[in-house]
């Protein structure tokens, strides 16, 4: 694996990875929907989600969009240190994705809450999204073992949506 600069590795080490903001507005979201009683970095969850409801076995994790490398950002790669920061991006992809399979194969309820699905012209409509998937699959409505990306619709509704906006 390639060094880093002692800068560069300054930098990343000063970067949180628990009660991010992103992270702070989701659980205060949750509180006001009535939805406390959840648990914070379980450790004996796989992956130890950002937020988890054990008894409802939901499991939520909100993502940083540069860190995680989200799929809805056109992100562009670092210019310096190009092989290390591949590494890097395709490590913490491969994490996520073996946590994610993890626990949908213990039955567990996935959700992934993008940073870019919390900016404030989608906030209110991801954490509805987000909400609602919580109290279906509490009531049993959803089948478990699922993963969701909360707050982006589905390709279907993309399609839908851009016919209805470009008549």
């Amino acid at each position: 694996m390639p060094e880093v600069s002692a800068a560069t590795r300054r930098v990343m080490q000063a970067n949180k990875s628990k009660n991010t903001k992103p992270e702070l507005k989701v659980r205060q979201a949750l509180r006001e929907a009535g939805l406390p009683g959840y648990r914070l970095h379980w450790k004996k969850c796989a992956g130890r989600p950002d937020i988890c409801y054990p008894g409802r076995k939901i499991a939520i994790f909100v993502n940083g969009c540069f860190w995680h490398r989200c799929p809805h950002c056109n992100l562009s790669e670092p210019k310096s240190n190009v092989e290390f920061w591949h590494a890097k991006f395709e490590r913490n992809r491969a994490r996520d994705t073996r946590n994610y399979q993890s626990l949908m194969e213990q039955g567990w309820t996935v959700l992934v809450v993008w940073e870019c699905a919390l900016k404030k012209n989608r906030f209110d409509a991801t954490l509805q999204s987000l909400v609602r998937e919580i109290e279906l699959s509490q009531l049993g409505i959803l089948p478990q073992g699922r993963m969701r990306e909360v707050g982006f619709l589905s390709p279907w509704h993309r399609r839908v949506v851009w016919k209805h906006r470009h008549r």
